[in-house]
């Protein structure tokens, strides 16, 4: 009989401490950012997240003081946060791209009109 309730004990303090690594895990995988589209002093925290969540896509947001200012904070799933991050780069060397295509278009434009009429 003790045998019993020694192994169902172990038992629950197994399964206790892999209920609690795993809400360890899950807040590990959560990245902070300041909001990109809060302006001003934050003092309502819902009104935050309500934002975080549905203009930038956040898991959830908080109000949070840093540096004596009173943000705006999204939390997001790190990988989500990660391709945002990528898909921003990727945005800007396109647009790096864009750009010296046009001034290389542009360029040959006057070579060709040079040699046309010189």
């Amino acid at each position: 009989m003790m045998n019993r309730s020694v192994a169902f004990s172990a038992f629950l303090v197994i399964l206790f401490v892999l209920a609690i690594s795993d809400l360890v895990s899950v807040r590990g995988e959560l990245c902070e950012k300041a909001s990109k589209t809060w302006s001003g002093n934050c003092g309502n925290t819902g009104h935050c997240d309500n934002q975080c969540k549905s203009w930038e896509g956040a898991a959830h947001g908080a109000c949070h003081v840093r540096q004596g200012k009173h943000m705006c904070f999204c939390y997001f799933n790190c990988k989500k946060a990660e391709k945002l991050a990528q898909d921003k780069l990727k945005a800007e060397n396109l647009a790096k791209e864009k750009l010296n295509a046009e001034n290389l278009a542009r360029d040959a434009k006057k070579v060709v009109l040079d040699v046309e009429h010189p």
